[in-house]
């Protein structure tokens, strides 16, 4: 194989590993856009654990309970949201800049995933937040409610 054969070869290898980039971003930020405004996260939106309080049958005491850190979640929830799309608009202009997968690209995607894992991470403390403030019969009901939604496709 000569020196232009295996530079070719190379350089397809780059623009198949870039285009898969591309497709598993685009379809990450669908994906993750469609479930928000589907849901609007019906729990994030302005009274939004409304049908949960409703679902489990809470009483205005143990409502009062979860609302105590709500507004910390809410808080920080944002903040991570913020910095998720400001790290996809950061990636966004490297696949427009960059003819080849760098480091710099490499580095976004990981940078990207771990925001994704903070508000994974998130959400799932603030479920076990709920558990620790109602009673165990409302406790399994909410595991009821949180498995069932895990296990819904998206």
């Amino acid at each position: 194989m000569n020196i232009n054969q295996s530079a070719k070869n190379r350089q397809r290898l780059a623009i198949f590993v870039l285009l898969l980039i591309v497709i598993c971003v685009g379809v990450s930020v669908a994906i993750s856009n469609w479930v928000m405004r589907e849901q609007q996260w019906k729990h994030d939106a302005p009274h939004g654990h409304d049908w949960l309080y409703q679902e489990l049958g809470l009483t205005d005491a143990e409502a009062a309970r979860v609302d105590e850190f709500e507004a910390t979640y809410r808080a920080q929830r944002a903040d991570l949201l913020e910095q998720f799309n400001l790290k996809i608009a950061k990636l966004a202009d490297l696949l427009r800049t960059n003819d080849s997968l760098s480091p710099e690209v490499t580095h976004a995607v990981h940078e990207l995933h771990e925001v994704h894992g903070e508000i994974q991470n998130l959400s799932i403390q603030h479920y076990y937040d709920m558990l620790s403030v109602l009673p165990p019969d409302k406790q399994a009901k909410l595991r009821d409610i949180a498995v069932e939604a895990l296990s819904t496709p998206q």
